[in-house]
């Protein structure tokens, strides 16, 4: 089974860190696991609607892709990105980008993983006291 590595990312401001998690999955994640693994890293609550997409730009926008869908199904993509969009609201969007290095599956290891991590989580509900 292949590995593919991905580089989950949203935009900053510039005085921030970047935050960017490289992270390992197997070729048969699918979208939903991948939102799910997302929600976990960043640690949201997940309690909005999110979609994920295809596009040249943030902007460009394809349409929805059912959460079913396999990475495997996915990529290769040619001259598009992968958005993953969280809470229409807040519109916290995310970048995904797929390493073209080819990994195979090792026995011992247990996927998802995260093989590299910078910034600080942002805060998704900033400002609000309970």
């Amino acid at each position: 089974m292949e590995i593919f590595t991905l580089e989950v990312s949203f935009p900053y401001s510039e005085e921030d860190v970047p935050w960017v998690r490289i992270i390992e999955v197997t070729e048969c994640f699918t979208l939903s696991q991948l939102h799910n693994y997302i929600q976990e890293i960043v640690a949201f609550d997940d309690d909005h609607l999110h979609e994920f997409y295809l596009g040249k730009n943030p902007r460009n926008k394809s349409g929805a892709i059912p959460e079913n869908v396999k990475l495997n199904e996915i990529y290769p993509i040619t001259g598009l990105k992968l958005y993953y969009l969280f809470d229409f609201g807040d519109c916290w969007l995310f970048q995904i980008k797929k390493s073209r290095k080819r990994l195979a599956a090792e026995a011992k290891v247990k996927y998802p993983r995260i093989i590299k991590s910078t910034g600080v989580n942002p805060e998704q509900y900033p400002g609000y006291e309970e």
